[in-house]
């Protein structure tokens, strides 16, 4: 296990300085908005109230406070508020808000990431949002029987997104982080063996990351030996894309010179 905490501490090294962590995504993404009650003032506009279970509350907006621009454009009017949030339904994920509070300029970032993910695994996530539970052990029930089966159905990707689901409803589900790991390392391994190198990377480098808080936990041996498995192939698959030679462009692609 040692040896295989600085493999991986390695290789995080290797390939953080060239690829940048590929955001996953559940379905149709919401407003960074959504729950947020807005009125006109005379500096921007002014938060009437914020849904306690929204995503802007958790960004610490608060009622009372008066937006004035919005990723980096200036907001004088509840309409241009309108024009703003509605451009950013199902595109925009994360932005930068300047409000004054008590007189005072602030700066907020709303996003859709799921925070209970975030904190506890490092990845920026966006679950589906538009399906909620009364009880936490609900939606995780319900998310990974649908991960299960869509692993059994070959759909790597898919279970993915229904596993980081329950990791969102209960981010200490253990086993649940090392199935996340592990699809993590298998959709990484599929997107290299198609050629596809900087998303197979930032895959890979998704699944390092949460291997490496894995290593706090008490995890069994059958785990670490499935873990330890997928890493070795899916490095081999890395090493085999990297070894081959740079494609030349054909024949008939070659730009004609005038005699």
């Amino acid at each position: 296990m040692r040896r295989l905490a600085i493999n991986l501490l390695l290789l995080w090294f290797l390939v953080t300085p060239h690829f940048a962590l590929v955001t996953a995504f559940a379905a149709e993404q919401p407003s960074v908005f959504r729950g947020v009650v807005v009125t006109d003032s005379q500096l921007g506009v002014r938060v009437v109230s914020v849904d306690a279970a929204s995503q802007a509350a958790l960004a610490d907006l608060r009622p009372e406070d008066i937006i004035v621009r919005i990723s980096g454009a200036e907001v004088h009017s509840i309409d241009e508020f309108a024009v703003l949030s509605g451009a950013m339904r199902g595109r925009t994920v994360r932005t930068t808000v300047v409000i004054f509070r008590s007189g005072q300029p602030l700066e907020l970032t709303l996003h859709l990431f799921s925070y209970p993910v975030l904190r506890a695994w490092g990845l920026e996530f966006v679950p589906d949002h538009d399906l909620r539970f009364g009880e936490s052990r609900t939606g995780w029930a319900y998310w990974t029987r649908l991960g299960r089966g869509d692993e059994q159905a070959g759909k790597p990707a898919e279970a993915l997104d229904a596993y980081l689901n329950a990791l969102h409803h209960i981010p200490t589900e253990t086993e649940t982080a090392v199935k996340v790991s592990e699809l993590l390392m298998t959709v990484s391994q599929q997107r290299l063996e198609h050629g596809a190198l900087a998303e197979g990377v930032s895959s890979l480098r998704q699944a390092i990351l949460v291997m490496q808080r894995l290593f706090d936990q008490p995890l069994e041996t059958t785990q670490l030996e499935t873990l330890k498995r997928r890493l070795h192939d899916t490095l081999r698959a890395l090493h085999a894309l990297s070894a081959q030679p740079p494609q030349r462009p054909s024949a008939s692609l070659a730009v004609q010179r005038p005699v």
